[in-house]
């Protein structure tokens, strides 16, 4: 370990010895992390650290998310409204490594992540380094990063107006705007990957659906919880308003 890393590692993170064992307390997930003998965990603290104690992106502005979907940290934009959150694909995917690695020889590994994940943007950290890629279809732009504040500089750019705009979308079809509503389950409501909650006219109690399809004027849905091979289905003069979509 270089005197620089061990430096940041002593004034950055918060160490604390317990049965003869020094650790460190991760910031996302709250659980007690040895310090010796993990070189790579180390790295994935001090990256860590930097976006929630530096960035001044955290919490208002993204979302971490640390050994998920077999990824070392996703990164999310923040979502507001508690009644439109949709599943989202992560903004970033963060791999890291120990101190001294060859990231070169994990180009593949980022590069099959962010397809599988639907993701356009991937790091590679080793402390020392900082690679990023930019998925462009079947290809990939890569860029190496001076520090970290370049990630933070990164988020800030990234076009996430899709979200926004479906936002509004979403207040206009909790006002009963049926056009928005279409709009929304076609675009959230064809899977059971989220549940949208609605209502009709002359029906009192609030509907939960998913498989959402439109022909002509009538919309086409599966009752969550319904084991029926019939989907139900409403005219478009009788939608009422949208309730929710989450995932």
């Amino acid at each position: 370990m270089t005197d620089l890393l061990q430096q940041e590692i002593t004034t950055k993170l918060s160490r604390y010895q317990k049965d003869y064992q020094e650790y460190t307390k991760c910031l996302i997930r709250g659980i007690q992390i040895p310090i010796n003998g993990r070189p790579e965990e180390l790295v994935r603290q001090i990256f860590i650290h930097f976006l929630i104690k530096e960035s001044r992106l955290f919490p208002d502005i993204i979302n971490i998310a640390v050994e998920a979907n077999n990824h070392d940290i996703e990164i999310y934009k923040k979502q507001n409204n508690d009644d439109f959150k949709p599943h989202q694909y992560p903004l970033i995917i963060v791999e890291v490594k120990r101190e001294g690695v060859n990231l070169k020889n994990h180009y593949n590994q980022i590069q099959r992540y962010l397809k599988n994940a639907c993701c356009y943007l991937g790091i590679l950290y080793n402390y020392h380094e900082i690679i990023a890629f930019n998925r462009k279809n079947d290809h990939f732009e890569i860029h190496p990063f001076k520090s970290l504040k370049d990630i933070q500089a990164l988020i800030l750019k990234i076009n996430n107006n899709d979200y926004d705009d479906d936002l509004l979308e979403f207040k206009k079809a909790q006002n009963g705007n049926f056009d928005s509503f279409a709009y929304l389950i076609s675009r959230y409501g064809n899977y059971t990957t989220n549940t949208v909650v609605f209502k009709v006219k002359q029906q009192q109690a609030e509907i939960e659906g998913y498989f959402f399809n439109m022909q002509g004027n009538k919309v086409y849905y599966d009752v969550c919880g319904k084991d029926s091979k019939k989907q139900s289905s409403f005219e478009s003069q009788d939608f009422e308003k949208l309730i929710s979509i989450t995932y």
